[in-house]
């Protein structure tokens, strides 16, 4: 995948996340962060798609699996977005127990990221041979990459 298309696909809705979290209190946010997220979603889909050349026979079992991947890594993703929330509107008066506590609970989002992704992966692979499942985890890999490197970057360092 081309770092522009990356670039295309996140773009606008990236923006709007990180503009989301930093203005928390304002009501049109979280309609804000669901309009980005379900461009997101739409884009995301439409490229792998694309990238996966399924079968009409395999299409019934990717998009079963896919559909289930993506609802739990919406759970994390939730869990992620609690915690940056939590972080922002607090980091002014972050103690130093708070910030380790916080620091843990990233840790272990991250380990928990890491399990659902091998639990799944190993799904896809019950279906599907490797080059295919490849074309699956590449481009999502990339695209998770991309938004977390952006969303971090709205993120301010502690000070």
């Amino acid at each position: 995948m081309s770092s522009s298309l990356i670039r295309i696909i996140l773009s606008v809705p990236i923006f709007l996340c990180g503009f989301t979290v930093l203005t928390l209190g304002v009501t049109m946010a979280q309609d804000e962060l669901q309009a980005a997220s379900e461009i997101i979603k739409k884009q995301k889909k439409l490229y792998i798609e694309k990238m996966m050349e399924l079968t009409p026979q395999e299409k019934d079992a990717f998009w079963s699996l896919y559909d289930e991947y993506e609802s739990g890594l919406s759970k994390l993703r939730g869990k992620r977005i609690k915690l940056a929330t939590n972080f922002l509107q607090s980091r002014g008066n972050l103690s130093d127990a708070d910030a380790i506590a916080m620091l843990n609970q990233k840790l272990r989002l991250d380990e928990a990221d890491l399990k659902f992704k091998q639990s799944n992966i190993a799904k896809f692979m019950q279906e599907f041979p490797g080059r295919k499942e490849d074309r699956f985890y590449q481009p999502e890999n990339r695209l998770d990459t991309a938004a977390q490197a952006e969303k971090y970057r709205n993120i301010p360092e502690i000070s």
